[in-house]
């Protein structure tokens, strides 16, 4: 078996930074950890003291490099999955937006086709796909397109499950919609995560969907319920639900445009450390320079305008998730938000690989684990990736 050292790094570790250290992979898997200098294999590589960590793993997104997931293409599929390793993402969950069953039908099947193919070994690992509605409020639809929300009707979403032939690993759904409890209930026990969002939910609704089978939040504070006044009363929603129960983990997208920076000091001081995962909520975009793009599928999508680093719907109000990748989420909450670097990787490692139910093998530069890992400077610059130990970057 061909091993690689990375020698002479800085080991970025859950709890702290480790200077001078060497880590070898062989196999697929981390085989030595040890001091710099120390360890021989078939291929050595100088790190030049930067920083080694696991490699990131974002659990929304939808697009980049100019593709959409729901392209439904090998091509695009591939092509987004691409763009985003460049940046130091190791495991995807590609992710729906709103819309007809027979474009899901064709995105699990682009998906399938990848994974069976053989330049999936050199892509980031997909262990399931993340379905964002059709089961949204309409009055919290934000990009989703409206025309294709409706209720979780058992019918409905037993054929989205049959379609999917397993490849559902997160599901977003507003947990207020009538039946939408009852479909949790019902799919958790065949590993299908559920996460709240899209949501007018109130504080009750968000509680009975904990007890339901709930444990995420999709992307905090966006197109999610928060305190209104009934009859003089103020009745919390879903974003206080999330921040206040230890149940829900909470997406955040770090890109410093969605959420201000003291909002994310905010979440990181309320919520902690564990329960925040860090995603990109990507779209085609993402890479590729400001103009015009389509939000969803080459066949359906809406048209939205990329500049200032983000994406605005037509209204020039709303945003069309995000054009950011992993590596600027992690920058942004070391470099503006002041998170120390071990956090702000965790979020982006250890704990989506947690809460996706693949922390035994990915997330942590531990002898065993994966060897997914990513090279960057201080700057959250990526020099090098690498997946199952084979340098794709």
């Amino acid at each position: 078996m061909n091993s690689i050292v990375i020698d002479n790094v800085t080991l970025v570790l859950p709890d702290s930074l480790k200077a001078g250290m060497a880590l070898k992979t062989e196999g697929g898997k981390i085989a030595e950890i040890g001091k710099a200098g120390t360890l021989t294999g078939d291929t050595v590589v100088d790190g030049q003291g930067n920083y080694l960590a696991p490699g990131f793993i974002d659990i929304h997104v939808h697009g980049g490099g100019g593709h959409d997931f729901m392209d439904a293409t090998v091509e695009a599929t591939v092509g987004a999955m691409r763009a985003h390793m460049q940046h130091g993402t190791t495991t995807m969950v590609p992710t729906s937006l709103t819309s007809e069953d027979y474009e899901l039908e064709a995105l699990f099947d682009s998906i399938r086709t990848v994974k069976k193919s053989a330049e999936y070994e050199s892509l980031p690992c997909v262990p399931g796909v993340h379905l964002e509605g059709p089961y949204v409020a309409a009055a919290m639809a934000g990009a989703q397109d409206p025309k294709y929300i409706k209720s979780p009707t058992p019918d409905d979403w037993r054929k989205i499950v049959k379609m999917a032939d397993g490849e559902i690993l997160i599901w977003t759904v507003a947990p207020e919609l009538e039946g939408a409890c009852e479909m949790a209930k019902e799919l958790r026990p065949e590993g299908i995560l559920f996460s709240a969002g899209h949501s007018e939910a109130k504080y009750s609704d968000a509680v009975a969907a904990i007890e339901a089978g709930y444990t995420m939040a999709t992307h905090l504070y966006s197109s999610m319920s928060t305190i209104i006044r009934e009859n003089g009363y103020r009745v919390p929603g879903l974003l206080e639900a999330a921040l206040l129960h230890d149940e829900y983990a909470v997406e955040v997208i770090a890109d410093g445009k969605h959420l201000p920076i003291s909002l994310l000091q905010l979440i990181r001081k309320t919520k902690g450390l564990d329960r925040i995962v860090l995603v990109t909520d990507a779209m085609r975009g993402a890479g590729m320079p400001d103009g015009e793009y389509l939000l969803g599928s080459l066949r359906k999508g809406q048209l939205v305008s990329v500049f200032d680093g983000i994406a605005h719907m037509p209204d020039g109000i709303s945003f069309a998730g995000s054009v950011a990748t992993t590596d600027r989420l992690v920058r942004v909450m070391y470099k503006q938000a002041g998170i120390p670097l071990p956090e702000a990787v965790t979020m982006i490692t250890v704990n989506p690989a947690r809460e996706i139910g693949i922390g035994d093998c990915k997330g942590k530069l531990e002898i065993g684990m994966d060897a997914d890992l990513v090279l960057f400077d201080d700057d959250i610059t990526v020099k090098s990736v690498y997946i199952g130990g084979k340098k794709t970057v």
